[in-house]
Order: C-alpha cells, then structure tokens, then sequence
C-alpha cells in the first residue's frame, strides 16, 4: 500500500494541497475526482517525484516513500502516465516504450534492434495493444499513441499506475480501448489512480472515489455507494440545480442561418449536406477523424472546399481564410485549447481580445476599452482569476477553457462553432459553460458543435448529426432523443 498523509503543496502563495492524506493499494482502481483546481493532478504528481511536496510525508508498504526525482519514484515502483501526449514520432514504437532503456539495449552506440523489439512487443502484449512495435508510428491514433505512453510506464515494472487525466483527448472509441488496458492492469494487480471528468468513465472502472475540493480532501467513498448526482455536490460544494444540461428551447421556425450543399472537403470529408437556424444547436458525434472537424474547419475558413457550396444567410459563403469567418461574424473554439485556443503566456485581457482589438486611438491600442471588453467576458463567464492582467497559463484547466470561449463571444458572433467544448472541465465548470452556450442559442445565435463526449452531445444538441468515415451516416431531428446505444451504432 501507498500511504499519503498530510500532504501540502504550494506554488509561490498557492496552495494547491492542504494536509490530504489517502491511501492507494494494489489490484484497485482509484478515481480522483473534483473541479479544475481542486488537486488532483498536483496530488498525483508529488507522489510521483514531479514536484517536490511542501509537507507531509509517504509510506510504501509502511518503509518511508520520499523520492527526489521522477526516475527514483519509477525505480520505487510509481510511475505517471501524463495528460499530454509524451511521444516523439521521430522514434520508432519500440524506442518510445523503451526510452528509458535504451541504454540496456545498445552496445558501441549500435542498438540491438532485435531484442528492442522483442522487449516492446512484450510490454504490448501484456496490455493486448492492437499494433506491434515494429508498426509504423505515423499510422497510430491518439488512443493507440497513450498507449505506447502506457506501456512505457509498463517498462519501469511499477507496483502504481497514476493515470493524470489520459482520456481528455480520446474520442470514445480510444478511451475505452484505455480504460480496458486498465482493467487489464488491476488484473495483472497493478494499483491504478487516475484523474477523469467523465462521470461515466469514473462510474464505470474505479473501486473508490476520493473527492478533493480546493486543496483539500472531502472524503474517500466506495463507488458502489455512491451516486452522480451525490457526487457533483460533493466536488462543487452545491447541489446542480436543475441538473447538468439547461432545458432546450422551442423548435426555431425562421430560414436557415448557415448552409451546406453537397461540400467536400478538401480532406475528402463529404459530400454533406446540413442547415442551421438561429437559435439552435446542432451537435455532430463521431469517432476522431470521421468529419467532424473537417466540416467547423471548412465553416471557419481552417479547410478548403473540394466541391459543393456553403451559404450564410441564405449568400454565398466562401472564405479563404479564418479572418473572412471572423468578418462574418463566425466564431470558432477549437479543441487543442493550448495549442490552438490561447497564448499561455499572454494574460487573460490579451487573450480574451486577441480576436476582436479594438480601435486604435492614434498609435495606440484603446486599452480602457479592452479592458471593458475582457471584464465583460470574465463576468458572464464567470472566469475565476486574481485580475485580468493574471497569465493565462496559471489558471485551471476549466477557467483557461472559458477564457477560449470568452474570445470568441468577444467578437460578437452570429454563428459559433464549438469543437468539444469542455474538454478536460470538471462538471461544475461544465454546467456553467453548458448554462451560457443555451443562452447563447436562445438569444439567436447559430451553434455547431462537435463533441465527442456522448452525455455532452446528446443533453446539450437540439439535433444530432453522426459522422462517419467522412460521410453523414445518420441525422436525429428535434424530438428523437437518440440514446447512447443508438448514436455510437450509427459512428461504427
């Protein structure tokens, strides 16, 4: 058994834990749960030597537990697997599982590809992996690239698996590819930990439930005794009044606010065919690469059209570039929110006016109305932050995800495009991003959303479009409800 007890962390005059004590044991899945900030991943990352804790003290087996560094944590018998992804398609599969053996498998700088191989391939095994590790590395999906990372967790022959929010970037598909490899590691009686906002994922795998908020531990539940909606009061401190999803709105009557006739892309996602109208939100589930995002990059001017015609406002809509969607007043929130959706080393009033600057005066950026600009968004969206000028890259996953939307409503849209809006947000987050895009739809904007987190797909769209290989494989109107059974049929 691994033994935490009083754990502290500070970050400068954050504190990011205070005085947590839990325990982890072998042939058990733990599930850490909370909201962004509440811990978690810091709790994880101390017991695995990434950050050095500030107080406290671990056991393992009941013999003092204080590596210095994350190999040391590796040799003890702990090893993370990290929420991003961690390996170099430079490298082979085989060198990626193994990179921290490498050594033991070169000699006079020539390396033993055989016995490598050998050795990777017999780490895959061991988790049923569907490639081997003389497989080309560029042909693997996300989920079959998490789990090389698994497996070369695998190579350090740890006692403790510490899964650090792994599914945030899975379609559905994947992650329950990962959530069967770590079946199969409790099995093996590995002691497995992980960090996950999705309440179906949590509900389905783990033994126990510890619940941080704030820095400090709530309690630690038998999952068997617990319930959804139990839980979310515990992890937000309230009850989610009304639950997670707003009510939907009455069936829009007026024209179509956007268009699309027989587009294909220049990818070869198509042809497809959909519309639009102010006020409604119309979600697209599908596994990763199916079309999904092919269709909001054509929309945002990201993605060149190969063929068809797209129409906003019933005039034709082509734009080369994403400034032309911006200038029709077409919003995008990209999924990659670091990569894609902020500057993490700009504050939150740059990021949050980066798309929609406002008027010079002579030379100079009016600053007084940016500043109107960000409080306004930091007030809707409720943005928990020490000040506008704080750097966006110290704030908690759900708060840097609003500060994403909070540029995009910036810019005053008349259509939104959403690709897997609350990716990586704990659930109380969750519900207030869900509570603004409803009222969003209401005031008459136009959403697409692309989701691949089903509860998400089917309790916030007014209509559900299913993508599958690049083509339309099935379309749900107001008032089928599809349930999950039947949306993942038609993905398949």
């Amino acid at each position: 058994m691994l033994s935490a007890r009083n754990i502290s962390k500070s970050f400068g005059a954050s504190q990011a834990l205070r005085d947590v004590s839990a325990d982890f044991r072998t042939a058990e899945v733990v599930a850490l749960v909370g909201e962004n900030g509440a811990g978690k991943s810091t709790l994880l990352k101390v017991l695995a030597a990434v950050h050095p804790r500030s107080a406290g003290e671990a056991t393992l087996d009941g013999a003092p537990y204080a590596p210095r560094t994350q190999r040391e944590a590796e040799r003890q018998g702990v090893a993370l697997v990290f929420q991003e992804l961690n390996v170099s398609r430079s490298l082979g599969i085989a060198e990626n599982v193994m990179l921290s053996h490498l050594r033991d498998y070169s000699r006079f700088g020539l390396i033993d590809w055989k016995r490598l191989n050998a050795a990777a391939q017999a780490i895959l095994d061991r988790i049923g992996a569907d490639f081997r590790a003389t497989d080309d590395i560029h042909r693997l999906d996300l989920g079959q690239i998490k789990t090389i990372e698994v497996a070369r967790a695998l190579a350090t022959n740890p006692r403790f698996v510490f899964f650090d929010e792994s599914t945030a970037f899975l379609n559905h598909g994947e992650a329950q590819r990962l959530m069967a490899v770590i079946r199969e590691l409790k099995g093996q009686g590995i002691g497995i930990a992980f960090v996950s906002h999705h309440m179906h994922e949590v509900f389905d795998i783990s033994d126990r439930l510890i619940v941080l908020k704030d820095g400090a531990l709530v309690g630690d539940f038998p999952t068997a005794e617990m319930t959804e909606d139990r839980l979310a009061e515990l992890m937000v401190g309230r009850e989610l009044i009304g639950g997670l999803f707003p009510p939907r709105g009455n069936i829009p009557a007026g024209p179509a606010r956007v268009e699309l006739r027989g587009v294909v892309t220049r990818s070869g996602v198509g042809p497809v065919d959909l519309s639009v109208a102010a006020g409604e939100i119309l979600g697209i589930g599908g596994l990763k690469g199916s079309g999904g995002e092919a269709i909001l990059a054509a929309l945002a001017g990201d993605e060149p059209l190969a063929g068809g015609s797209m129409h906003l406002n019933g005039q034709t809509y082509r734009p080369a570039h994403p400034a032309d969607a911006l200038a029709a007043r077409i919003a995008h929130l990209p999924g990659d929110r670091t990569g894609e959706g902020v500057i993490t080393e700009f504050s939150v009033l740059e990021n949050l006016t980066l798309a929609a600057r406002p008027a010079r005066v002579g030379v100079l950026t009016d600053r007084s109305r940016m500043s109107r600009m960000a409080a306004d968004q930091i007030n809707a969206l409720q943005i928990k932050t020490s000040g506008p000028d704080s750097v966006v890259g110290a704030l908690s996953g759900g708060n840097m995800q609003k500060v994403v939307l909070g540029k995009c409503l910036a810019t005053a849209p008349a259509v939104l495009l959403l690709d897997n809006p609350t990716r990586g947000v704990d659930i109380g987050a969750k519900a207030e991003i869900y509570r603004v895009i409803r009222k969003l739809a209401a005031d008459g904007l136009a959403v697409v959303m692309v989701s691949e987190d089903l509860p998400e797909l089917l309790g916030l769209s007014d209509r559900v479009m299913v993508t599958r290989k690049g083509r339309v494989a099935k379309l749900f109107d107001h008032g089928a409800n599809p349930n999950e059974e039947e949306v993942v049929k038609w993905m398949m």
